[in-house]
C-alpha cells in the first residue's frame, strides 16, 4: 500500500507528457488561392501592386495562415497621377515590393488582436498600430471610436478566409519614407 501510494505522490509530481500538436488539415493551399481571388476581385489594384513579390507569396503558401492588410481602391484613387505611374513603373518594381512586404504579416491576426497591440512586425518590418480617433481639434481633444489604424490607415472591414484575414484599409500602411524612393536609381536625363 505504501509503494502505491509512494507512486501515486511522484507521479503527480512529474510534469505532463507533452503530446504533439495535431496535424493541421492540408487546406493551405485553397485557402491561398481564395485569399488570392478575393484579393483579385475586391482589391485588384492593390492585388496587382502585392503579387509582383512572388518570393513573399512563395513563403506564404509555405505557411499556416496569414494578414493581409489591403488598401481599397478608394485608397488608391487618393494619389495622384504620377505616384499612380511610379506604382506602376517596372523600374520602381523594388520600392513597390518592399510597399507590398509593409503589408502582409506572416500570421493570422485578427482586429481585436491588432487593437491590443501597439505595434506589428510585417514582411517589410515594423509598424505601428493605434486605435482611431473621432473629433477634436488638431489630433486634441479627441475619442477613441473603438477603430484600429495601421501606421495611420484604419481597418474599414475584416474578413477571414479559412486561416488567412483580410483587413480592408482606407490607405496604405507602409512607412511614407519609402515613397522617396521612387525614381532614385534612374539615369539623369531619361524619363
Amino acid at each position: 500500500m505504501r509503494a502505491l501510494l509512494l507512486a501515486a505522490f511522484t507521479s503527480a509530481l512529474q510534469p505532463p507528457r507533452l503530446t504533439q500538436r495535431p496535424q493541421r488539415p492540408a487546406t493551405r493551399l485553397y485557402n491561398t488561392a481564395e485569399v488570392e481571388a478575393c484579393l483579385n476581385d475586391e482589391f485588384p489594384s492593390f492585388a496587382a501592386l502585392v503579387f509582383q513579390n512572388e518570393e513573399l507569396w512563395r513563403g506564404l503558401r509555405d505557411g499556416s495562415g496569414y494578414t493581409v492588410l489591403a488598401p481599397n481602391e478608394a485608397a488608391f484613387a487618393k494619389l495622384d497621377d504620377k505616384r499612380q505611374n511610379q506604382l506602376k513603373d517596372p523600374r520602381n518594381g523594388e520600392v513597390v515590393e518592399q510597399i507590398g512586404a509593409y503589408h502582409v504579416i506572416s500570421d493570422p491576426v485578427s482586429k481585436d488582436d491588432l487593437y491590443e497591440s501597439s505595434g506589428v512586425v510585417t514582411a517589410g518590418g515594423r509598424i505601428d498600430v493605434g486605435r482611431s480617433v473621432v473629433g477634436g481639434f488638431m489630433g486634441i481633444g479627441g475619442k477613441e471610436d473603438g477603430g484600429v489604424t495601421v501606421n495611420g490607415a484604419k481597418i474599414v472591414s475584416s474578413k477571414s478566409i479559412g486561416e488567412c484575414v483580410i483587413h480592408e484599409m482606407d490607405d496604405f500602411a507602409h512607412p511614407k519614407v519609402l515613397d522617396r524612393y521612387f525614381d532614385q536609381l534612374r539615369i539623369p536625363g531619361s524619363s
